[in-house]
């Protein structure tokens, strides 16, 4: 399995229950028809931000997704949920699972 691990702050004017409200939506329109979509988990920090995970089947699944990103519907109220400039991102492959 693939994860893209995604941590940023709410932007000012947006809360926790907007977030995933957008995170819903977008899931139902985009996400579930993308190949190999496993599934997005959405947490929060002790800081106050969130870290998101999102898993895919393969890394080749979660970058055509990427490439994808421009066909979401009402994209703009998802990324407005970020405070700019506080978006960082890493990858993990799953190596073993006990």
């Amino acid at each position: 399995m693939y994860k893209d691990i995604i941590t940023y702050e709410l932007a000012e004017n947006k809360t926790k229950e907007e977030l995933i409200n957008i995170a819903k939506q977008i899931v139902n329109d985009w996400m579930k028809n993308q190949i190999g979509f496993i599934k997005w988990e959405i947490h929060t920090n002790s800081d106050g931000s969130y870290t998101d995970i999102v898993t895919w089947k393969s890394k080749e699944d979660a970058k055509i997704a990427e490439k994808e990103m421009v066909n979401i519907p009402n994209a703009s109220d998802w990324y407005g949920c970020y405070k700019e400039g506080t978006i960082s991102s890493k990858n993990l492959i799953t190596i073993a699972e006990f």
